[in-house]
């Protein structure tokens, strides 16, 4: 229950956006309505989490439905944080670090979503043993796509040219998506 609650405290508290960033009228725009709008469906994620871990904490369903949803809630505060802070500088710490830190944070709820919502569901186990690799390989590849996003080289884009990030261009590589798509296939092919 607290981890919806939190995601609504975050949802509430980054509707409005940052103040200094809204545009000079309303006139064309959703204002903080739409915001509302966009980032409503999302909060059926921590709620069906909280009614299902609630009443089966066994479950793992309801407990990535709530992650997911507490991870796509502070997504939308790191933005809102950081695009106050470059809006008005000095007035609050480390923005390009909170603008950095939603550039990467989206991959764990969408493999969590994804990957392990689908593959867990209904009752929280797998439908085989032979679904196991394919679960430590998603959650690996999970874990090293955030990792390398967030090592990715380069500017962070629309931070007026912040550089935080080094390294080498798209580290995990094609390679990497392929091989996870072989892994998937294989582990879905029939076996006589």
């Amino acid at each position: 229950m607290a981890m919806f609650l939190a995601s609504v405290a975050l949802t509430i508290m980054s509707v409005d956006g940052a103040p200094a960033t809204r545009p000079p009228s309303t006139w064309g725009t959703a204002g903080p309505i739409g915001g509302l709008v966009i980032f409503l469906p999302f909060l059926a994620f921590p709620l069906v989490g909280a009614l299902i871990a609630s009443k089966r904490p066994q479950n793992p369903i309801g407990w990535i439905c709530l992650t997911a949803g507490f991870l796509w809630m502070l997504i939308v505060l790191s933005d809102s944080y950081g695009t106050y802070g470059l809006a008005n500088p000095g007035s609050i710490p480390y923005p390009v670090a909170s603008e950095a830190l939603g550039l990467w944070l989206w991959v764990p709820p969408v493999g969590l979503l994804g990957i392990y919502l689908i593959l867990l569901f209904p009752n929280g186990r797998l439908p085989s043993r032979r679904w196991r690799p394919l679960a430590w390989l998603s959650g690996a590849v999970i874990v090293l796509g955030s990792v390398g996003i967030a090592l990715a080289p380069g500017s962070v884009e629309d931070l007026g040219g912040y550089a935080t990030r080094s390294g080498s261009r798209e580290p995990l590589g094609w390679r990497m998506r392929q091989s996870s798509c072989h892994c998937c296939l294989y582990a879905s092919s029939p076996r006589r």
